[in-house]
């Protein structure tokens, strides 16, 4: 039988579970990878530096490693795991919250690796063999002077006194039976751990309904391996699971006007001139424009991102003909420019927009005189780049309902709501939410 491939951690992988992050890893600050049967940490250092809370519970690590460049990390939660040393976390300074709930753990000594984390306060142990250890609760707490709860428990004042006294023996006979518990495994033999032959399946299911079996880290992941090689139909979770189908049906309302629908929850923005409307919708520059599908009718404008649909009605009639869709190369946004039905006969599409952003461009100087129409749009031009009006250097690919999505860079200057006469959208202010 074929050697089984060890599951890690993969790009891939953190970018599927990132999607909260629109899938960029470079400013993750925090990722679920738990049941995945991840067997070895790494990559985490790679790509996702700047992590503060990274859940690997229920998993079949082995071993604390490459964790060392994750400055920021301040909750690790390794519960469930083949863990039997505490180590290589000296450099996470940040961490705050260490979870090795149910491991095996043995050794109240390798909490001493632990010194150097200064703003360490919630430590969890729970289920590992060492917290049956005599004396384990009091080396710990002289050890680690900065936890403030041990295995879901405040440590009290009086109790810091109390550790302290007893703290050298305890030490003492710890370093003791560390020395003789080394001698012992020296001669002992680890269990080898071996991937089921096909024909073995029967025998290993029928064992493994009777056959008790010790708790240790060899044993937890054979068992893991025998559950695999029993379930080969078995959706792997570390895979991606298809989208479920867009619901791209038409509602309507008791005055027959087209239901508006949002399922993705996008930032967009509806705007119009004489000659044409421009729907400006905030999509992720991370997410690649065969996602997208739009479609767009008289009345309303239909965009499927990712299997969401997001649905905008009009209120006036368009040319399903006469539609141009852009996205910013900077910021991903995605902007459709549809021309009006009522426009003059003869009236080009791609003009229209390139005198839309022209007056942007035109605009742009008179900042300095206090216009307010160009100081609204300092920062959609800091999203959208500078000016760019070359249709014949753009380069796109159609989507499934026929109309091109070109990714280039432009700033749309869209018209003004009556409502807002007078209002300066101050770039410089942080937004409200």
């Amino acid at each position: 039988m074929a050697a089984r491939a060890q599951k890690i951690i993969t790009q891939d992988l953190l970018r599927r579970r990132a999607e909260h992050n629109d899938g960029e890893l470079s400013t993750l600050r925090e990722v679920t990878l738990h049941q995945f049967d991840i067997e070895k940490i790494e990559n985490l250092d790679v790509f996702c530096r700047h992590l503060e809370i990274l859940y690997l519970q229920n998993n079949q690590i082995s071993k604390i490693e490459n964790l060392h460049k994750l400055k920021e990390l301040q909750y690790l939660n390794l519960a469930l795991n083949n863990i039997t040393k505490i180590e290589n976390l000296e450099r996470c300074e940040s961490l705050a919250k260490l979870d090795l709930t149910v491991n095996f753990v043995s050794d109240p000594l390798d909490l001493e690796s632990l010194k150097g984390n200064i703003m360490l306060r919630d430590l969890f142990l729970v289920g590992n063999p060492v917290t049956q250890v005599s004396g384990y609760r009091e080396f710990a707490i002289v050890t680690l002077p900065q936890l403030k709860v041990l295995d879901g428990k405040d440590i009290e004042k009086s109790e810091r006194i109390l550790a302290q006294q007893a703290y050298a023996s305890i030490r003492q006979r710890l370093i003791q039976e560390r020395e003789e518990r080394i001698e012992s495994e020296s001669s002992s033999h680890a269990v080898a751990i071996q991937d089921s032959a096909v024909e073995d399946i029967e025998k290993v299911k029928s064992e493994f309904k009777t056959k008790p079996v010790a708790f240790t880290p060899e044993t937890r992941k054979q068992t893991a391996r025998e559950i695999e090689a029993m379930n080969p139909a078995r959706d792997d979770p570390s895979k991606p699971k298809p989208l479920p189908a867009a619901n791209t049906t038409i509602s309507y309302g008791p005055d027959g006007r087209v239901l508006q629908k949002n399922e993705g929850k996008w930032s967009f923005l509806v705007s119009s001139n004489q000659n044409a409307f421009f729907l400006d919708v905030e999509v992720s520059k991370f997410l690649d424009s065969s996602f997208i599908n739009v479609r767009v009718e008289a009345r309303f404008i239909q965009i499927v991102i990712k299997n969401k649909v997001l649905t905008v009605s009009l209120d006036e009639d368009v040319v399903p003909e006469a539609v141009i869709c852009e996205r910013s190369t900077l910021s991903g946004n995605l902007v459709v420019s549809m021309l009006k039905a009522s426009a003059p006969d003869g009236t080009d599409i791609e003009e229209v927009v390139r005198k839309h952003k022209s007056r942007h461009a035109d605009k742009k100087g008179d900042a300095e005189e206090g216009n307010v129409e160009v100081a609204r749009n300092r920062r959609k031009e800091r999203l959208f780049g500078k000016n760019y009006t070359d249709k014949n250097e753009r380069e796109g690919s159609e989507d499934s309902m026929g109309l091109k999505i070109f990714d280039s860079k432009f700033a749309l200057n869209m018209d003004e709501n009556p409502s807002e006469a007078g209002f300066v959208d101050d770039p410089d202010v942080p937004p409200l939410c």
